[in-house]
């Protein structure tokens, strides 16, 4: 409890997450007299896995995608689709998202490469900026759902023996349903208090927009088709994906010229950095939790409240919900599976059900103060205080939530597209 308790102190006195968590475990090492060499070691092993490869690649897709000119596209066929309808830019905004969440994995990558476009469009068509703020925000939490997604795989190697092509398979009809449901709301919302639409629907516009982006939106195609058909692994996924967006920057569209690749790849590089320093230090951390047995006391007191899978599964979403809070993604997910797992063997939780949840709850972790990186991207984009996007946001997160609570209760959601092709 002291080492959990230095760790959130760390945190909410200012310190990013994964020096909190380096601290904390030099802290406890020192304090039992183990050689301090020990923590290197430990985020070394943390680190060493083949799958974790796929983290740069997909950033790497992100980054080359939004660059070599298919968000411009994405949006474009968004607005045809969807325009006409009450709210126009509005749903456009999460349609948008719905197709550039297969290609980045990641929420904070959609919002940054959305954020700008959107906001801007619909402000200028008079919707108020804390709701297109909100819109943007919450419609980026479907980034790391429909698949490829980044979370998943970093889920996947600490649970261990976990299918990442099935978790991606899994996540395709959790990340439509919340993309649907913030549509609904939209409309709702839009109608009335009145927000413009777009023009009339025309097929022939959707056409065009359709064959512009077309080559775009095959990536999550491919992706899961390689995995699926056996022709990559997962991890070899994130490079077919970076090749192939590398491909229709430079060659097919020609937007990304060759001085941009340093720029680009040392972005990359950066964030890559980042996220693979929180896994090191969370793995390290993770360590030393179950030197001092937490999954084992962790298990044992849920399942003394109960055994029915359901009254455990809600519990772990109210536990992820505070953790999303005030925590980073991926620190949580290293930090807790070890200690999660053992529990959902007992209960009966299958843990490709489990891994889309847990992703469909960091998501909504990232629009929710006081440490939401979404929130952080949306509110400098929009020029917004802390306050007034949260304002706006809420009734979008309690929608997700309310997703949150049917995908966990019917876990066929999720599970029917793996057991149908096999994965």
């Amino acid at each position: 409890m002291l080492l959990t308790a230095l760790m959130l102190g760390l945190v909410f006195l200012g310190m990013p997450i994964s020096f909190a968590l380096g601290v904390a475990s030099v802290a406890f090492l020192w304090h039992q007299g183990v050689p301090l060499v020990a923590l290197p070691q430990r985020m070394a092993v943390g680190v060493d896995s083949f799958p974790l490869l796929a983290v740069p690649f997909f950033v790497l897709t992100g980054s080359l995608m939004n660059i070599g000119g298919v968000t411009r596209r994405i949006f474009a066929l968004a607005n045809s689709l969807v325009g006409h309808i009450t709210g126009g830019l509005a749903h456009v905004t999460v349609v948008a998202n719905m197709f550039f969440a297969g290609i980045s994995g990641a929420a904070v990558a959609d919002a940054a490469a959305l954020g700008p476009v959107m906001i801007n469009a619909m402000n200028s068509q008079g919707f108020p900026r804390a709701f297109a703020a909100a819109v943007t925000a919450s419609a980026s939490t479907i980034g790391p759902i429909i698949p490829p997604s980044i979370i998943m795989v970093i889920y996947a190697i600490t649970a261990g023996g976990v299918s990442i092509g099935a978790l991606f398979v899994g996540g395709f009809l959790p990340g439509v349903m919340m993309g649907l449901a913030l549509m609904a709301l939209v409309y709702v919302t839009t109608r009335r208090r009145n927000y413009p639409r777009n023009d009339a629907f025309h097929l022939s516009a959707v056409l065009g927009a359709l064959r512009e982006a077309l080559l775009p939106i095959l990536t999550p195609v491919i992706i899961l088709g390689g995995i699926l058909g056996g022709i990559f692994t997962a991890t070899e996924s994130g490079a077919v994906a970076a090749v192939y967006a590398l491909i229709l920057g430079t060659l097919v569209y020609r937007e990304i010229r060759i001085r941009d690749l340093p720029r680009i790849l040392a972005e990359t590089m950066i964030t890559t950095a980042m996220v693979i320093f929180i896994v090191s230090t969370a793995a390290a951390f993770g360590w030393i939790m179950s030197y001092l047995r937490v999954p084992q006391l962790v298990a044992g007191a849920l399942v003394a409240v109960s055994r029915n899978w359901w009254v455990i599964f809600m519990l772990l979403n109210l536990l992820y919900l505070f953790l999303g809070c005030i925590m980073e993604a991926t620190a949580i997910v290293i930090m807790t599976i070890p200690i999660i797992m053992p529990i959902l063997a007992q209960v009966g939780i299958d843990p490709i059900h489990f891994g889309v949840v847990l992703a469909v709850n960091m998501s909504i972790g990232t629009l929710t103060p006081p440490v939401g990186i979404v929130m952080f991207v949306i509110c400098q984009i929009a020029d917004l205080t802390v306050e007034a996007y949260t304002r706006a946001t809420l009734p979008f997160i309690l929608v997700l939530i309310g997703v949150l609570l049917i995908v966990t209760t019917f876990p066929q959601l999720v599970l029917f597209l793996p057991r149908l092709l096999g994965s």
